[in-house]
Protein backbone atom coordinates (compact mmCIF):
# COMPACT_ATOMS: atom_id res chain seq x y z
CA UNK A 1 0.00 0.00 0.00
CA UNK A 2 1.40 3.68 -0.66
CA UNK A 3 1.72 6.59 1.61
CA UNK A 4 -1.15 8.19 0.07
CA UNK A 5 -3.87 4.74 0.58
CA UNK A 6 -2.05 4.93 4.52
CA UNK A 7 -3.12 8.74 4.84
CA UNK A 8 -6.76 8.09 3.31
CA UNK A 9 -6.87 5.18 6.26
CA UNK A 10 -6.39 7.67 8.87
CA UNK A 11 -8.30 9.96 7.42
CA UNK A 12 -11.51 7.53 7.82
CA UNK A 13 -10.02 6.39 11.25
CA UNK A 14 -10.99 10.22 12.17
CA UNK A 15 -14.24 10.31 10.38
CA UNK A 16 -16.34 7.25 10.31
CA UNK A 17 -18.65 6.12 13.14
CA UNK A 18 -16.86 3.67 15.03
CA UNK A 19 -18.62 0.20 15.36
CA UNK A 20 -18.98 -1.34 19.46
CA UNK A 21 -18.22 -5.23 19.70
CA UNK A 22 -20.54 -7.28 21.83
CA UNK A 23 -18.52 -10.32 22.88
CA UNK A 24 -15.27 -10.15 24.30
CA UNK A 25 -11.86 -11.34 23.49
CA UNK A 26 -9.17 -12.53 25.96
CA UNK A 27 -5.60 -11.10 26.19
CA UNK A 28 -2.70 -12.99 27.66
CA UNK A 29 0.68 -12.59 28.47
CA UNK A 30 1.52 -16.05 28.37
CA UNK A 31 2.19 -18.86 25.30
CA UNK A 32 -0.82 -21.25 26.96
CA UNK A 33 1.67 -23.24 29.05
CA UNK A 34 0.75 -24.18 32.71
CA UNK A 35 3.97 -25.29 34.13
CA UNK A 36 2.89 -25.96 37.92
CA UNK A 37 1.18 -24.42 40.48
CA UNK A 38 1.98 -21.82 43.62
CA UNK A 39 1.36 -18.86 45.99
CA UNK A 40 3.64 -16.60 45.16
CA UNK A 41 3.69 -15.69 48.97
CA UNK A 42 5.21 -17.91 51.56
CA UNK A 43 2.75 -20.40 53.19
CA UNK A 44 2.63 -18.26 56.64
CA UNK A 45 1.70 -14.92 55.46
CA UNK A 46 -1.55 -13.99 53.98
CA UNK A 47 -1.21 -11.33 51.15
CA UNK A 48 -1.77 -9.84 47.94
CA UNK A 49 -0.21 -11.30 44.84
CA UNK A 50 0.09 -9.44 41.63
CA UNK A 51 0.40 -9.25 37.70
CA UNK A 52 1.58 -6.25 36.09
CA UNK A 53 0.51 -5.48 32.96
CA UNK A 54 2.82 -2.83 31.48
CA UNK A 55 0.76 0.08 29.25
CA UNK A 56 4.09 0.66 27.94
CA UNK A 57 4.42 -3.00 26.46
CA UNK A 58 0.89 -4.11 25.64
CA UNK A 59 -2.57 -2.76 26.82
CA UNK A 60 -2.88 1.25 26.20
CA UNK A 61 -5.23 2.51 24.06
CA UNK A 62 -8.15 -0.10 24.06
CA UNK A 63 -10.63 2.75 24.70
CA UNK A 64 -13.40 0.23 24.70
CA UNK A 65 -12.29 -0.64 27.75
CA UNK A 66 -11.65 -3.66 29.78
CA UNK A 67 -14.57 -6.13 29.71
CA UNK A 68 -13.78 -8.35 32.89
CA UNK A 69 -11.03 -10.64 33.82
CA UNK A 70 -10.31 -14.03 34.64
CA UNK A 71 -8.47 -16.47 37.20
CA UNK A 72 -7.76 -19.43 38.29
CA UNK A 73 -7.64 -20.66 41.41
CA UNK A 74 -6.48 -24.43 42.56
CA UNK A 75 -7.36 -25.71 46.32
CA UNK A 76 -4.99 -28.26 47.60
CA UNK A 77 -8.17 -29.23 49.59
CA UNK A 78 -11.32 -28.59 47.75
CA UNK A 79 -13.34 -29.73 50.71
CA UNK A 80 -12.10 -27.17 52.88
CA UNK A 81 -13.41 -23.23 52.92
CA UNK A 82 -10.72 -21.09 51.86
CA UNK A 83 -11.35 -17.24 51.67
CA UNK A 84 -9.45 -15.21 48.98
CA UNK A 85 -10.55 -11.90 47.17
CA UNK A 86 -10.35 -10.69 43.35
CA UNK A 87 -9.26 -7.03 42.26
CA UNK A 88 -7.62 -4.86 39.41
CA UNK A 89 -5.16 -2.29 40.94
CA UNK A 90 -3.19 1.12 39.65
CA UNK A 91 0.29 1.61 40.17
CA UNK A 92 2.67 4.17 41.60
CA UNK A 93 3.14 2.47 44.97
CA UNK A 94 6.70 2.99 46.64
CA UNK A 95 8.37 0.08 45.52
CA UNK A 96 10.45 -0.22 49.15
CA UNK A 97 7.47 0.39 51.54
CA UNK A 98 4.61 -0.45 49.51
CA UNK A 99 2.56 2.56 50.15
CA UNK A 100 0.93 5.06 47.80
CA UNK A 101 3.70 7.00 46.54
CA UNK A 102 4.53 9.91 43.82
CA UNK A 103 3.28 9.03 40.70
CA UNK A 104 6.38 8.10 38.61
CA UNK A 105 4.63 8.97 34.79
CA UNK A 106 3.30 6.86 31.89
CA UNK A 107 5.16 4.52 31.03
CA UNK A 108 8.26 4.36 33.65
CA UNK A 109 9.97 1.49 34.20
CA UNK A 110 9.29 -0.24 38.14
CA UNK A 111 5.38 1.13 38.53
CA UNK A 112 4.27 -1.39 41.61
CA UNK A 113 0.82 -2.32 42.46
CA UNK A 114 -0.82 0.68 45.14
CA UNK A 115 -3.63 -0.96 46.68
CA UNK A 116 -5.40 2.01 47.86
CA UNK A 117 -5.68 2.32 43.77
CA UNK A 118 -8.78 0.23 43.49
CA UNK A 119 -9.73 0.23 39.48
CA UNK A 120 -12.25 -2.80 40.41
CA UNK A 121 -12.72 -5.84 42.85
CA UNK A 122 -14.74 -8.54 43.93
CA UNK A 123 -15.64 -9.05 47.57
CA UNK A 124 -14.13 -11.71 49.80
CA UNK A 125 -15.65 -15.06 49.21
CA UNK A 126 -15.08 -18.74 49.06
CA UNK A 127 -14.78 -21.09 46.34
CA UNK A 128 -16.78 -24.07 45.83
CA UNK A 129 -16.35 -26.87 47.33
CA UNK A 130 -16.00 -30.69 46.23
CA UNK A 131 -14.09 -34.01 47.32
CA UNK A 132 -11.16 -33.99 49.76
CA UNK A 133 -8.29 -33.66 47.05
CA UNK A 134 -6.90 -31.16 44.77
CA UNK A 135 -9.30 -28.90 42.65
CA UNK A 136 -8.52 -26.02 40.40
CA UNK A 137 -11.75 -23.57 39.35
CA UNK A 138 -11.86 -20.48 36.51
CA UNK A 139 -13.47 -17.22 38.14
CA UNK A 140 -14.71 -14.80 35.51
CA UNK A 141 -15.42 -11.73 36.58
CA UNK A 142 -17.44 -9.18 34.36
CA UNK A 143 -18.55 -5.95 34.73
CA UNK A 144 -21.68 -4.40 33.52
CA UNK A 145 -20.55 -1.57 31.78
CA UNK A 146 -16.42 -1.62 30.75
CA UNK A 147 -13.84 0.24 32.39
CA UNK A 148 -12.29 2.46 30.21
CA UNK A 149 -8.55 2.14 30.34
CA UNK A 150 -7.60 4.21 27.48
CA UNK A 151 -5.97 7.47 30.17
CA UNK A 152 -4.66 4.72 32.78
CA UNK A 153 -1.23 3.62 33.64
CA UNK A 154 0.16 0.33 34.10
CA UNK A 155 -2.64 -2.44 35.61
CA UNK A 156 -2.37 -5.51 38.06
CA UNK A 157 -4.59 -7.77 37.99
CA UNK A 158 -4.14 -9.30 41.74
CA UNK A 159 -5.74 -12.01 44.54
CA UNK A 160 -5.57 -12.15 48.43
CA UNK A 161 -4.04 -15.00 49.40
CA UNK A 162 -4.83 -16.19 52.80
CA UNK A 163 -1.88 -17.82 55.04
CA UNK A 164 -1.86 -21.89 54.31
CA UNK A 165 0.37 -23.14 57.33
CA UNK A 166 -0.83 -26.64 55.95
CA UNK A 167 0.78 -25.85 51.95
CA UNK A 168 1.16 -28.47 50.00
CA UNK A 169 -1.87 -30.48 51.62
CA UNK A 170 -4.24 -27.34 51.80
CA UNK A 171 -4.18 -23.89 50.74
CA UNK A 172 -4.49 -21.85 47.95
CA UNK A 173 -2.44 -20.88 44.78
CA UNK A 174 -2.84 -20.48 41.02
CA UNK A 175 -1.20 -22.04 38.45
CA UNK A 176 1.57 -20.88 36.81
CA UNK A 177 3.50 -20.42 33.27
CA UNK A 178 7.35 -19.58 33.99
CA UNK A 179 10.63 -20.50 32.00
CA UNK A 180 13.98 -19.16 33.38
CA UNK A 181 16.64 -19.74 30.78
CA UNK A 182 20.44 -19.30 31.61
CA UNK A 183 22.35 -16.93 29.92
CA UNK A 184 23.16 -18.57 26.56
CA UNK A 185 20.22 -20.41 26.26
CA UNK A 186 16.63 -19.25 24.71
CA UNK A 187 13.34 -19.94 25.93
CA UNK A 188 10.44 -19.78 24.21
CA UNK A 189 8.10 -18.43 26.86
CA UNK A 190 10.50 -15.39 28.72
CA UNK A 191 12.67 -12.83 26.93
CA UNK A 192 16.18 -14.28 26.50
CA UNK A 193 18.78 -13.65 29.61
CA UNK A 194 21.17 -11.14 29.00
CA UNK A 195 24.60 -10.21 30.53
CA UNK A 196 23.74 -6.62 31.26
CA UNK A 197 22.03 -5.83 34.46
CA UNK A 198 20.35 -3.29 33.74
CA UNK A 199 18.67 -4.95 31.17
CA UNK A 200 17.81 -7.35 33.28
CA UNK A 201 16.41 -5.27 35.69
CA UNK A 202 14.21 -3.95 33.78
CA UNK A 203 12.99 -7.42 32.53
CA UNK A 204 12.73 -8.53 36.21
CA UNK A 205 10.23 -5.13 37.04
CA UNK A 206 8.34 -5.59 33.76
CA UNK A 207 7.48 -9.08 34.23
CA UNK A 208 6.78 -11.87 36.49
CA UNK A 209 4.67 -11.78 40.08
CA UNK A 210 5.09 -9.36 43.46
CA UNK A 211 3.60 -9.26 46.50
CA UNK A 212 2.04 -6.99 49.12
CA UNK A 213 2.14 -7.87 52.64
CA UNK A 214 -1.43 -6.56 53.27
CA UNK A 215 -5.17 -7.82 53.98
CA UNK A 216 -8.48 -7.56 51.66
CA UNK A 217 -9.68 -3.99 50.42
CA UNK A 218 -10.75 -2.08 53.50
CA UNK A 219 -7.69 -3.40 56.22
CA UNK A 220 -4.42 -1.60 56.10
CA UNK A 221 -2.38 -1.92 53.07
CA UNK A 222 1.26 -4.27 53.61
CA UNK A 223 4.70 -2.60 53.63
CA UNK A 224 6.95 -4.51 51.09
CA UNK A 225 6.76 -5.76 47.74
CA UNK A 226 9.00 -8.47 46.56
CA UNK A 227 9.37 -9.39 43.12
CA UNK A 228 9.69 -13.04 41.96
CA UNK A 229 10.37 -13.04 38.56
CA UNK A 230 10.35 -14.96 36.28
CA UNK A 231 6.33 -15.92 36.63
CA UNK A 232 3.14 -15.09 35.65
CA UNK A 233 -0.47 -16.00 37.03
CA UNK A 234 -2.40 -17.66 33.98
CA UNK A 235 -4.72 -15.40 33.89
CA UNK A 236 -6.48 -13.05 31.45
CA UNK A 237 -8.01 -9.38 30.90
CA UNK A 238 -11.30 -9.29 28.71
CA UNK A 239 -11.63 -6.74 26.17
CA UNK A 240 -13.69 -5.40 23.16
CA UNK A 241 -10.86 -4.66 20.54
CA UNK A 242 -6.64 -6.04 21.24
CA UNK A 243 -3.86 -6.32 18.94
CA UNK A 244 -1.19 -8.55 20.15
CA UNK A 245 2.73 -7.83 19.53
CA UNK A 246 3.75 -11.00 18.96
CA UNK A 247 7.26 -12.94 17.35
CA UNK A 248 7.98 -15.91 14.50
CA UNK A 249 10.54 -18.61 14.86
CA UNK A 250 12.54 -18.04 11.74
CA UNK A 251 14.25 -21.44 11.87
CA UNK A 252 11.51 -23.93 13.40
CA UNK A 253 13.39 -24.50 16.43
CA UNK A 254 10.31 -23.29 18.84
CA UNK A 255 8.60 -26.60 18.01
CA UNK A 256 11.99 -29.08 18.61
CA UNK A 257 12.98 -27.22 21.52
CA UNK A 258 10.47 -26.21 23.23
CA UNK A 259 6.66 -28.27 22.13
CA UNK A 260 5.20 -25.40 20.63
CA UNK A 261 2.26 -26.55 18.71
CA UNK A 262 3.05 -23.15 16.20
CA UNK A 263 6.32 -21.01 14.95
CA UNK A 264 4.06 -18.03 16.60
CA UNK A 265 4.15 -16.97 20.17
CA UNK A 266 2.52 -14.54 22.18
CA UNK A 267 3.87 -14.59 25.35
CA UNK A 268 6.05 -13.53 27.41
CA UNK A 269 9.25 -13.65 25.39
CA UNK A 270 7.40 -11.51 22.08
CA UNK A 271 8.32 -8.18 24.25
CA UNK A 272 11.99 -8.58 24.46
CA UNK A 273 12.79 -10.43 20.84
CA UNK A 274 15.66 -12.71 19.69
CA UNK A 275 15.67 -10.91 16.61
CA UNK A 276 19.60 -11.45 15.75
CA UNK A 277 19.90 -14.97 17.80
CA UNK A 278 21.57 -12.40 20.93
CA UNK A 279 20.64 -15.85 23.12
CA UNK A 280 23.81 -17.52 20.86
CA UNK A 281 22.05 -20.82 20.25
CA UNK A 282 23.75 -23.25 18.02
CA UNK A 283 23.88 -22.70 14.00
CA UNK A 284 22.03 -25.96 14.26
CA UNK A 285 18.97 -24.56 16.37
CA UNK A 286 19.34 -20.47 15.97
CA UNK A 287 16.66 -18.44 17.94
CA UNK A 288 15.93 -15.71 15.40
CA UNK A 289 12.67 -13.72 16.07
CA UNK A 290 10.45 -12.12 13.43
CA UNK A 291 8.57 -9.43 14.80
CA UNK A 292 4.52 -10.49 13.48
CA UNK A 293 0.94 -8.89 15.31
CA UNK A 294 -2.29 -10.32 16.14
CA UNK A 295 -5.33 -7.85 16.10
CA UNK A 296 -9.15 -9.23 16.67
CA UNK A 297 -12.42 -7.01 16.73
CA UNK A 298 -15.24 -9.11 18.71
CA UNK A 299 -17.85 -6.75 16.57
CA UNK A 300 -16.20 -8.36 13.27
CA UNK A 301 -15.15 -6.45 10.46
CA UNK A 302 -16.57 -7.25 6.52
CA UNK A 303 -14.29 -10.49 5.49
CA UNK A 304 -15.22 -10.59 1.85
CA UNK A 305 -12.62 -8.42 0.79
CA UNK A 306 -13.99 -5.18 2.37
CA UNK A 307 -12.51 -5.40 5.81
CA UNK A 308 -8.66 -4.23 5.85
CA UNK A 309 -6.14 -3.70 8.67
CA UNK A 310 -2.93 -1.67 9.17
CA UNK A 311 -0.11 -2.18 11.07
CA UNK A 312 0.92 1.53 12.47
CA UNK A 313 4.52 1.49 13.59
CA UNK A 314 6.86 4.37 15.43
CA UNK A 315 9.44 5.07 18.07
CA UNK A 316 7.69 7.64 19.86
CA UNK A 317 4.83 8.13 21.73
CA UNK A 318 2.04 11.00 22.06
CA UNK A 319 2.34 10.37 25.82
CA UNK A 320 5.90 10.98 26.21
CA UNK A 321 7.33 13.22 23.80
CA UNK A 322 3.96 15.89 23.49
CA UNK A 323 2.72 15.30 26.59
CA UNK A 324 -0.33 15.13 24.27
CA UNK A 325 -3.52 12.11 23.59
CA UNK A 326 -6.00 11.67 20.50
CA UNK A 327 -8.45 9.74 22.07
CA UNK A 328 -11.49 8.23 20.12
CA UNK A 329 -14.15 8.59 22.72
CA UNK A 330 -15.39 4.90 24.07
CA UNK A 331 -12.63 3.14 21.70
CA UNK A 332 -9.61 3.96 20.64
CA UNK A 333 -6.67 5.78 21.47
CA UNK A 334 -4.29 7.13 19.01
CA UNK A 335 -0.76 6.37 21.16
CA UNK A 336 1.85 6.97 18.46
CA UNK A 337 3.48 9.94 17.49
CA UNK A 338 2.17 11.10 13.66
CA UNK A 339 5.63 12.52 12.84
CA UNK A 340 7.93 9.85 14.18
CA UNK A 341 9.80 8.47 10.42
CA UNK A 342 8.72 4.92 11.15
CA UNK A 343 4.49 6.11 11.21
CA UNK A 344 3.88 5.44 8.07
CA UNK A 345 6.66 2.93 7.35
CA UNK A 346 4.37 0.12 7.93
CA UNK A 347 2.56 0.81 4.12
CA UNK A 348 6.04 -0.07 2.41
CA UNK A 349 6.33 -3.43 4.31
CA UNK A 350 4.45 -6.29 2.76
CA UNK A 351 2.25 -8.06 5.40
CA UNK A 352 1.47 -5.34 7.54
CA UNK A 353 -1.64 -4.55 5.39
CA UNK A 354 -3.78 -7.17 4.83
CA UNK A 355 -7.61 -8.00 4.25
CA UNK A 356 -9.33 -9.51 7.37
CA UNK A 357 -10.00 -12.89 6.71
CA UNK A 358 -12.76 -14.35 9.19
CA UNK A 359 -14.67 -12.29 11.85
CA UNK A 360 -14.57 -15.33 14.40
CA UNK A 361 -10.84 -15.65 15.15
CA UNK A 362 -7.74 -13.35 14.94
CA UNK A 363 -6.33 -11.24 11.57
CA UNK A 364 -2.54 -11.68 11.32
CA UNK A 365 0.38 -9.46 9.93
CA UNK A 366 3.51 -11.10 8.96
CA UNK A 367 6.25 -9.34 7.08
CA UNK A 368 6.82 -11.34 3.83
CA UNK A 369 10.70 -9.63 4.48
CA UNK A 370 12.10 -9.66 7.97
CA UNK A 371 12.02 -6.42 9.22
CA UNK A 372 15.07 -7.05 10.39
CA UNK A 373 16.09 -6.51 6.81
CA UNK A 374 13.92 -4.28 5.88
CA UNK A 375 16.03 -0.30 4.70
CA UNK A 376 15.15 1.66 7.58
CA UNK A 377 13.86 -0.30 10.26
CA UNK A 378 16.63 -2.84 10.29
CA UNK A 379 19.17 -0.86 11.42
CA UNK A 380 17.27 0.05 14.74
CA UNK A 381 16.30 -3.58 15.45
CA UNK A 382 20.45 -3.88 15.59
CA UNK A 383 20.87 -1.55 17.91
CA UNK A 384 20.46 -1.86 21.87
CA UNK A 385 17.84 0.01 23.83
CA UNK A 386 15.38 0.03 21.50
CA UNK A 387 11.46 0.34 21.60
CA UNK A 388 9.64 -0.54 18.47
CA UNK A 389 5.37 0.66 19.17
CA UNK A 390 2.76 -0.35 17.00
CA UNK A 391 -1.08 0.12 16.80
CA UNK A 392 -3.56 -1.91 14.16
CA UNK A 393 -6.08 0.57 12.18
CA UNK A 394 -8.92 -1.68 11.65
CA UNK A 395 -11.71 -0.10 8.54
CA UNK A 396 -14.67 -1.44 7.14
CA UNK A 397 -14.31 0.40 3.50
CA UNK A 398 -17.93 -0.41 2.93
CA UNK A 399 -19.98 -0.60 6.20
CA UNK A 400 -17.74 2.92 7.22
CA UNK A 401 -16.67 1.60 10.24
CA UNK A 402 -13.03 1.97 12.21
CA UNK A 403 -11.51 0.79 14.81
CA UNK A 404 -7.89 1.40 16.40
CA UNK A 405 -6.58 -1.45 18.39
CA UNK A 406 -3.90 -1.28 21.42
CA UNK A 407 -0.74 -0.05 21.69
CA UNK A 408 2.24 -2.87 21.43
CA UNK A 409 5.60 -3.21 21.92
CA UNK A 410 8.69 -4.94 21.10
CA UNK A 411 11.99 -3.81 22.66
CA UNK A 412 15.48 -4.41 21.35
CA UNK A 413 17.76 -4.79 24.52
CA UNK A 414 21.32 -6.11 25.01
Amino acid sequence: MRRSSLSLLLLALFAFPLQRGYSQITVDQHDGTTDFTARGIPANVAGWVHNGWKVDRQGGGIGSGIRGWTSIIQDQNCATLSPFQLAIFGGNADPVTGLPGAPRGWGQPNTWPDISNVIAATPVFVGPTGPSAPCAWIFQTSFATPIDTSLMGDLFTSVWLPSAIGWVSDGLSSHISTAAPLPGSASREYPVQSADPATQLEIATEFGLCWLNGGPLGTPPGSNLVPTPPRYWLNRLRYDHSSRAGVRDTTGGFGPLFGASSPRNFGMASSYPDAVNRSGQPAATPRADELIWSDEHVAGFGSGGTGIGQVLLATRLLRTTAGGLFPIPGEGLLELDPTDPLFLFGSYVPGLTAPIATRTGPTFYEPLVPLAQQPGIGALLHRNQVDLFAQVLRLDLVAGTASLGSLDAHSFRR
